[in-house]
């Protein structure tokens, strides 16, 4: 495992080659004096849930609508987007990951309890690429996967990665010539 220098510690590239290469990005966001926060945890919405729990227990003690939103409240927690990452498999294609879970704000322990995977093989990939998108006033940058689709295989259908995460232009950057380098064998400097 091989993270990008300090300056973006979001990244970090899992080698096992010749079998595959992993490059995950994690909900981290980086504050302007260099520190480190991880965007899941619990915050003021959670404790005003809590507060309302606390009135309907004590005026109304209905046992029914307070295990109704514990429930609610818990399955905030367990689906928090962890990180995203692009699995290269040489010759067989790419594997996209989004992993959820819950991390108690007191440890650094992270409980990764689901992960949902898009495969992409390798004849159906027609080029990747890195695309620009506007989100509110700020751009973005995503890996874009260009894939055939189709029975004469002529459509293209755009699968993009690190939607959620949103990583800066230097990792999507060093995860772009990564991929076109396993994939594709282009050496670029």
């Amino acid at each position: 495992m091989r993270p990008l220098p300090d300056t973006h510690p979001e990244l970090e590239i899992i080698d096992n080659l010749p079998i595959f290469v992993e490059y995950r990005v994690y909900n981290i966001k980086i504050s302007e004096d260099g520190s480190q926060r991880r965007l899941y945890g619990y915050s003021i919405k959670d404790l005003v849930l809590l507060g309302i729990i606390w009135f309907i227990w004590e005026h109304y003690q209905s046992p029914f609508v307070v295990g109704i939103i514990l429930l609610l409240l818990l399955r905030g927690k367990t689906t928090l987007l962890l990180w995203e990452s692009v699995i290269v498999l040489p010759s067989l294609g790419l594997q996209v990951e989004v992993t959820r879970g819950f991390c108690l704000p007191w440890t650094k322990r992270i409980w990764p309890l689901s992960t949902s995977r898009k495969f992409i093989p390798l004849n159906d990939i027609h080029d990747v690429l890195i695309n620009e998108g506007l989100r509110r006033w700020s751009w973005y940058y995503y890996l874009a996967i260009l894939r055939r689709k189709g029975e004469s295989r002529n459509q293209i259908t755009i699968e993009l990665s690190f939607e959620d995460t949103l990583p800066p232009l230097a990792v999507v950057r060093e995860i772009y010539h990564g991929v076109r380098e396993i994939l594709f064998e282009e050496y670029t400097d």
